[in-house]
C-alpha cells in the first residue's frame, strides 16, 4: 500500500521508511534490497529516485548514468557509473564504474496495514492495532507503487485536527521539518497526515513520537 519514508540527519523518521519501484509493486516473499538516492541519466528497466531496489533484478546504466543507491544490508551508500547493477540481500554487483562507496544510514522497517496505524480517507484509528513508535526530527521521503508527488504533509497532535503542529515542507516525494518547527514530546501521540497529489483523500498515520536514537537512521514504513 505504501513505500518508503526516510530521515536523515538530526534523526529520521517513517524512513520511511514506504516503497517498491514506482513502476511496479515486488513481490511479497521478495523485500526490497536497497533505494535509489541519486539518479543522473537513465536506466532500464526504468527506476525512479526514491525507489526501492528489487533482489536480483539488473539494471542496465546507460553510458555515463552516475546511480547512487542505499544498500539496505551493508548500510553503505554507492555510486556507480554505466554498465549493469545487481543487489541481493548480502551484496552487490556491478560491471560498471564503482565511483563512490561510504558509510550510510541503516534501515528500520515498520510495517503498515490498516490494522497497524495507516489508513486512506483522513480517518485516524483508533484501538486495533499497535501504533508504531517513530524517532521524529526528519527529512520524510515517501516512494510506493500507486503513490506519486506528494501535495502537503503535516503532523498533528491527537484528536486535535484544526490546525497543524507542523506544516512539512513538500518538495516531490519529500517532507522535511522547517528549520523553526516545535519538537515533538517523547511519547507523545501525533497524526502524520500526507496528501498525495493523485488522491482524493488524505493518508493517516497515527504514531507515537519518540526520542532520536542515532545520527543517521533509516525508517521504512511498508
Amino acid at each position: 500500500m505504501f513505500g518508503i519514508i526516510r530521515a536523515f540527519g538530526r534523526g529520521l523518521l517513517a524512513g520511511a521508511g514506504l516503497s517498491a519501484c514506482l513502476d511496479g509493486a515486488f513481490a511479497q516473499n521478495d523485500p526490497p534490497v536497497g533505494l535509489v538516492m541519486a539518479l543522473s541519466g537513465n536506466t532500464s528497466p526504468a527506476i525512479a529516485a526514491m525507489a526501492e531496489i528489487s533482489p536480483g533484478t539488473p539494471l542496465r546504466l546507460a553510458p555515463g548514468t552516475q546511480f547512487t543507491f542505499l544498500h539496505y544490508g551493508h548500510c553503505k551508500l554507492v555510486t556507480v557509473s554505466g554498465g549493469t547493477l545487481s543487489l541481493s540481500r548480502t551484496e552487490f554487483q556491478t560491471d560498471g564504474e564503482i565511483v563512490a562507496e561510504k558509510d550510510g544510514p541503516c534501515p528500520r522497517i515498520h510495517p503498515l496495514s490498516g490494522e497497524a496505524g495507516a489508513v486512506a480517507g483522513g480517518i485516524l484509528m483508533r484501538g486495533g492495532g499497535v501504533l508504531p513508535r517513530l524517532p521524529l526530527d526528519p527529512e520524510i521521503v515517501v516512494a510506493g507503487h500507486g503513490i506519486n508527488a506528494l501535495k502537503a504533509g503535516a503532523i498533528y497532535a491527537e484528536d486535535k485536527f484544526d490546525a497543524p503542529l507542523v506544516q512539512l515542507q513538500v518538495s516531490g516525494h519529500s517532507l522535511r521539518f522547517p528549520a523553526s518547527s516545535e519538537r515533538l514530546a517523547p511519547n507523545g501521540r501525533y497524526l502524520l497526515r500526507l496528501t498525495p497529489e493523485d488522491r482524493a483523500q488524505p493518508i493517516d498515520i497515527p504514531f507515537i513520537a519518540t526520542s532520536p536514537d542515532g545520527p543517521e537512521l533509516v525508517l521504512l514504513l511498508r
